[in-house]
């Protein structure tokens, strides 16, 4: 089973995730190579990050094997990033449009896929404020304009939702309680997994 941690910067996903043991989870990783520079193709900035991702969605699928979950710090597939920094009016090379037929051909290779449960947490920005400011741990740059992504997030993962009924849910639930459900499902619980279609249809639901 995989599931996805998913929210903006200081939510609570790494906190949340950790608990279950390092083993288990999956964080941001660093891209490795040599990134496109600023002036390259758009399609050379998505080519790198649909193979970046599909490599950290591999490491999902390789903890799953290895310990029958693997619980992810943001979703691998990570397209809904580039879609939501243009719904905000922020830059960020790997565009959307462009981004779309390398992920999509990434999960016709079964490369990439979609995770079996999204828990995904809303924040009232004065609360992420505080926890922001609270954790001396971590650098967060860009915090304003990830408080800024939060309605996009929500949007997409709304559109999931209605695609995958009951893989998306609202917030983070107990720790005993997903443990439970966990010791029930097994990888072919999800058939949908590489399923191109929901993805086509996902980019067709999508606002705007």
């Amino acid at each position: 089973m995989i599931i996805v941690v998913e929210g903006i910067s200081a939510a609570g996903k790494t906190t949340f995730a950790r608990q279950f043991g390092d083993e288990l989870w999956l964080p941001e990783i660093e891209a490795t190579g040599a990134r496109p520079d600023a002036d390259d193709p758009l399609e050379d900035h998505a080519r790198f990050w649909s193979d970046h991702n599909a490599f950290r969605f591999g490491l999902a699928q390789e903890i799953e094997a290895k310990h029958g979950f693997a619980i992810c710090d943001t979703d691998p597939m990570k397209v809904h990033y580039s879609w939501c920094m243009e719904r905000a009016g922020f830059h960020w090379p790997d565009k959307f449009e462009t981004a779309v037929p390398f992920v999509r051909n990434a999960i016709v290779e079964r490369r990439l896929g979609f995770a079996d449960l999204y828990l995904i947490k809303q924040i009232v920005p004065e609360i992420a404020r505080a926890q922001k400011e609270g954790d001396t741990t971590r650098r967060r740059g860009n915090f304003e304009q990830h408080l800024a992504l939060q309605p996009h997030l929500i949007d997409w993962f709304s559109a999931m939702s209605d695609l995958l009924p009951g893989r998306v849910r609202w917030g983070f639930p107990e720790t005993d309680a997903l443990l439970a459900e966990v010791k029930t499902k097994a990888p072919e619980d999800n058939p949908r997994r590489f399923d191109v279609s929901v993805f086509d249809e996902l980019v067709r639901r999508l606002p705007g």
